[in-house]
């Protein structure tokens, strides 16, 4: 095992002490050796960990490959993930920690059927323990095969496996859905398959609770120029399995005579599911508010629908900044980035400002907190400024506004563009308030010249914003780039889901990671 680069740690510490105000002793910052990768990059996320170990998987080169790290996140052990056996080859879906437990899941494309296998991982030696396994066998229809998702509930009590192979000509979708506890054991499994009109349900987000309920978020329709001529503007669909996967209830989601901009939902800890969003109103294409709603299961309604407004000192605030207001009532260009529950009951959503420019797009945040019942709690404006080259970024494969949610969940990379830009987050699960950190510019250190907008590593520093359950904020200096130092990417955060948040850093083949701790947050 290597022995931890003291020297880096204490200077990260120093760092952090120096440029914070009072107080900044309740943020802790450490920092790993460098590594040096033998190949270009194209896939880089921690996935897990435990109480001695952080577990990685990369893409390097033209292999995938599992990373052991230990507490300071220095490698101890790689292995390369065999996807292949004698002449049959196959298909990584992910690699999942899962109760203390490694998995690796993968896929086999036969003549005419998808064959999906798990097999544990030994966590000392990353080396399998078990041959592959086969969890199930989704047979082709119609020449179509099934494409798989693989989601921990928040609290990682619960997996979710599901298929889905959807028929446009017919309009016909076929599920599968599998739920497990702890060893894989099955919770409950069902298959179903229903018939839709149009382009049916898509951009799905699929979520597992803690108590095994499942549901998934998919789009209907959206907005045209034709939605001014009919009573549904835009559609969105909530399809919720609960009771075991024994009861299927398909909930439509639209807002008469507004436009929905954009939508969260997420399941609690006794099996509740929430949803908050964006709204505009018809005819403008900004934000006006945002709105909330519970999903009563035992009516099988939709109930507590609340619309609120965005507060007269939100839109004040932005008009001095100058910032671009419709009509002066509408903010521009929001999405919904972040939504998760506190432990007192309230619900804090994060909008992030993500204009499709190359120059000042990741900028302002917003921060809501509703209580349990849809009562709006109150709401902040975090002034933020940063430049991202959108022209690098792939713009045909993605829209910029989805860009963030797609490196989250899938650590992909590319050697062309860096990710300094939006922010991680901090939201320990037994806690009622939040911490958010950035990249930002090194002259607005000074609060008495205006804000300057976060373009160049080299010169910047990391921000910690601190928010309350009661809406206070505080802000802390957190680390100033040094002369060698790699570049930290805030956007590829790793939620510990306690008050410990990993940040990969990059620069050119060279690797590093920024761990920060803050035993504040109440």
């Amino acid at each position: 095992m290597k022995i931890p680069n003291l020297k880096t740690v204490v200077i990260a510490v120093f760092i952090c002490a120096i440029m914070s105000p009072a107080g900044a002793q309740d943020i802790q910052v450490t920092s790993s050796e460098k590594e040096v990768l033998s190949s270009i990059i194209g896939m880089h996320q921690i996935f897990g960990h435990d109480r001695d170990y952080y577990y990685v998987i990369k893409y390097v080169g033209s292999l995938y490959f599992i990373e052991k790290l230990d507490k300071e996140l220095n490698k101890i052990n790689e292995e390369s993930i065999k996807l292949f056996k004698g002449l049959k080859t196959y298909d990584l879906e992910a690699l999942v920690h899962f109760h203390n437990e490694l998995y690796l899941f993968v896929t086999q494309r036969k003549f005419s059927e998808t064959v999906l296998y798990y097999q544990k991982l030994d966590k000392s030696s990353l080396l399998p323990l078990t041959e592959l396994i086969e969890l199930t066998t989704v047979e082709f229809v119609k020449g179509n095969w099934a494409d798989f998702h693989i989601v921990l509930s928040k609290h990682e009590t619960k997996l979710l496996i599901a298929s889905r192979i959807k028929l446009p000509l017919s309009g016909t979708q076929f599920n599968e859905y599998y739920v497990f506890d702890e060893g894989l054991s099955l919770v409950w499994k069902r298959k179903d398959t229903f018939q839709y009109h149009g382009q049916g349900p898509r951009d799905n987000k699929y979520i597992v609770d803690e108590v095994g309920n499942v549901s998934i978020l998919s789009l209907l329709k959206r907005e045209s120029i034709l939605s001014l001529l009919q009573e549904v503007k835009n559609m969105y669909a909530i399809y919720r399995y609960t009771n075991e996967g024994n009861t299927l209830r398909e909930y439509p989601l639209t807002l008469p005579d507004l436009y929905i901009r954009g939508i969260k939902i997420i399941g609690s800890a006794d099996g509740e599911l929430l949803c908050t969003g964006l709204y505009s109103e018809i005819l403008k294409a900004g934000v006006r508010g945002t709105f909330f709603f519970k999903i009563d299961d035992q009516a099988g309604l939709i109930s507590g629908v609340r619309l609120d407004k965005f507060d007269d000192a939100i839109i004040t605030d932005l008009v001095g900044m100058k910032d671009p207001i419709i009509n002066n009532d509408e903010l521009m260009d929001y999405v919904i980035s972040d939504m998760v529950f506190r432990n007192n009951g309230k619900i804090m959503i994060i909008a992030e400002q993500v204009f499709n420019q190359n120059y000042n797009n990741y900028n302002h945040l917003i921060v809501t907190c509703y209580d349990g019942s849809g009562q709006l709690y109150w709401t902040r404006l975090i002034r933020k400024k940063q430049s991202f080259n959108y022209n690098t970024a792939e713009s045909d494969r993605f829209e910029l506004s989805d860009y963030r949610s797609f490196i989250r969940e899938t650590g992909y990379m590319n050697p062309y563009v860096n990710n300094y830009c939006s922010y991680a987050l901090m939201a320990p699960l037994d806690k009622s308030g939040i911490v958010l950190f950035f990249n930002d510019d090194n002259r607005n250190l000074d609060s008495q010249v205006p804000t300057k907008t976060f373009s160049n590593p080299r010169k910047s520093y990391i921000k910690a914003v601190a928010v309350d359950e009661f809406g206070n904020i505080s802000e802390k200096s957190v680390l100033k780039w040094k002369k060698k130092a790699l570049f930290p990417e805030p956007i590829r955060y790793y939620d510990t889901l306690s008050d410990t948040i990993v940040i990969p850093a990059f620069r050119n083949r060279n690797i590093n990671y920024y761990r920060i701790s803050a035993d504040f947050i109440r």
